[in-house]
């Protein structure tokens, strides 16, 4: 006897009953929702305190931009002092900023963020330094800071780079 694999006659293998589509379409379906179950939420607590210290950076205004480069190794040392106005409400702790540096033609290379320090500038000379967050800004004070950024190119213009207000934090 010859083993055939379906019924003689037949041209069809035989079909189930159960309905297997519908099974895998019900498991997809509440994986899909355990898995939108389990998904973190935003801790909105966290976001408010977030949105609540960091004022736009308009309230930090920048001028009298003058700089300090120092050799060495064929990369420069520079620090960037001026005056810094808060025209904001509450008393500033902390300021980045960032300066792009330009070469000899005039086209940006490179970008370096720092955080600000408050400067106690005696005619060309640095006093002292502190951080804002030991000595803040108040609303409507102007006081001297220093940035420092360390390795700029030789291929820098030797100009103040321009200065952008990357993120301002203050007091709660």
């Amino acid at each position: 006897m010859e083993h055939q694999p379906f019924p003689s006659g037949s041209t069809k293998p035989p079909q189930s009953k159960f309905p297997w589509p519908l099974v895998a379409l019900c498991i997809a379906a509440a994986l899909l929702v355990i898995t939108l179950w389990l998904t973190p939420r935003t801790d909105k607590a966290a976001t408010g305190i977030i949105n609540r210290t960091t004022e736009p950076t308009a309230q930090v205004r920048i001028s009298g931009v003058r700089i300090s480069p120092a050799q060495a190794n064929n990369l420069a040392n520079v620090d960037v002092y001026g005056d810094a106005t808060n025209t904001g409400t509450r008393p500033v702790t902390q300021v980045v900023l960032s300066a792009a540096f330009h070469d000899k033609g005039g086209k940006t290379f490179m970008a370096q963020q720092e955080p600000m320090q408050r400067a106690d500038v005696k005619g060309d000379k640095v006093a002292a330094t502190k951080d804002l967050a030991e000595e803040p800004l108040k609303p409507g004070q102007t006081a001297g800071f220093r940035v420092s950024y360390s390795q700029v190119p030789a291929n820098w213009d030797g100009k103040p780079p321009e200065l952008t207000v990357l993120q301002i934090t203050v007091q709660k």
